[in-house]
């Protein structure tokens, strides 16, 4: 039995975060259906930017945080498209939203508006800045609500270079995730008591979860971004090298006692083992200047070959600086199912990273593509109780869009 299955999910969201979480809980088992406006959801057609087929039957950038959904397009402005949503819900156990509350309250599906007529709906809801406060209403996405607000464009690289530029999606997926647990801690309290609940996840908060060590470490005097000569945290952890054939490398001695001596050896300096200016973690931070000088030219002298070989023979705690395209190849990756392939009838196969639970006694089952817009409108209209004369009737005035 897979971990979700039989619960049902209507997933009336948009673009990555939200979508990320409906996705997650299909892979997991549950039933979803994603509601679309009848020109569909705008995250159709953002993958030409990245140079990716947005064609039928080939989009994998929506297929991402959109595989393994049924889909049925809705015009919620009309009062026929809004019933077929309650109705929807009213079979449901969660509503997965990232619409705005202004936006919620004009359909009428504002939690609170729901909430009485469905006491054990668990509603799932993803924000920009959170519901309460001056910005509570203010647009946002991930590069500005998670990356920009939050500290993390600016404070993350180094005081030489320019503020991080944020890849697509890189705050959406972790707020889908949290998303993802709040919505079954939600559905375990449902199961003992019958109850529902809106759970409320926004990118600002998840932002400074994600940064929560150095944001409370900036309350007592720190300070970033740092100059390359100066570590965030030691020189040992997670402070960037090149070595001889221009790759990158991060040392994380976290457990410095027992790593120092094994690393000064790998490195042909054993006298730096005794060295007091930097032979303890606090003495090490003190000195960090000087032994950035020491450690960048040293580890500069050989290949990452060479110091892999070395490293890995002492268990070393390190890893070498990788690109994202390098992922799709990775045998660890690969081996642990955390990406899968994916082929499309062009012939192309894509890697397609799959969502970041496992479990010993639970298959996730295959994974299995979008599809057009309105794919299943005609099924879950009539699942719903409708006729075949009320859906012809409600496709030709606009109120609902069917693929076929």
């Amino acid at each position: 039995m897979k971990p979700l299955e039989g619960v049902k999910v209507v997933d009336l969201s948009t673009v990555i975060a939200a979508s990320s979480t409906a996705r997650i809980m299909a892979e997991q088992g549950a039933e979803v259906i994603k509601v679309e406006p009848p020109e569909g959801d705008l995250h159709r057609v953002q993958g030409a930017i990245l140079g990716v087929p947005v064609v039928p039957g080939e989009n994998p950038v929506f297929d991402v945080v959109n595989a393994n959904k049924r889909f049925i397009a809705l015009d919620l402005k009309s009062e026929d498209g809004r019933t077929v949503l309650l109705e929807l819900i009213r079979n449901a156990d969660v509503l997965i939203t990232n619409h705005r509350e202004d936006a919620l309250k004009r359909l009428g599906i504002a939690y609170d508006d729901l909430k009485t007529e469905f006491p054990g709906l668990v509603y799932g809801h993803i924000n920009a800045y959170g519901e309460r406060g001056p910005d509570a209403a203010k647009p946002g996405y991930d590069i500005i609500a998670y990356f920009a607000r939050t500290g993390i464009a600016l404070d993350t690289g180094t005081a030489e270079n320019f503020p991080l530029v944020n890849l697509a999606g890189m705050g959406d997926h972790p707020t889908g995730v949290a998303l993802a647990q709040g919505i079954s801690a939600a559905l375990y309290k449902k199961l003992r008591t019958g109850e529902g609940d809106k759970v409320s996840v926004s990118l600002y908060h998840t932002g400074i979860w994600t940064a929560a060590t150095i944001q409370t470490g900036t309350q007592y005097g720190h300070s970033y971004p740092k100059p390359y000569a100066e570590p965030v945290l030691l020189p040992v952890m997670g402070h960037p090298y090149k070595t001889a054939d221009g790759e990158w490398i991060f040392f994380v001695l976290f457990d410095f006692d027992k790593y120092w001596a094994p690393l000064c050896e790998s490195l042909d300096r054993p006298d730096l083992v005794t060295d007091e200016r930097f032979n303890s973690r606090l003495a090490n931070k003190k000195n960090q200047t000087a032994m950035v000088e020491i450690l960048a030219p040293l580890i500069e002298s050989k290949t990452l070959a060479e110091w892999s070989e070395r490293w890995c023979a002492l268990d070393i705690p390190f890893e070498c600086l990788k690109h994202m395209g390098d992922i799709a190849h990775d045998e660890q990756a690969i081996a642990n199912d955390f990406i899968r392939p994916v082929e499309y009838p062009s012939g192309k196969t894509v890697q397609m990273p799959m969502s970041p639970m496992q479990f010993r006694n639970s298959e996730l089952g295959e994974f299995v593509r979008s599809e057009s817009v309105g794919a299943h409108t005609r099924e879950l209209l009539i699942e719903l109780g409708y006729d075949g004369d009320s859906i012809s009737s409600m496709i030709a005035e606009g109120i609902v869009r069917a693929a076929d």
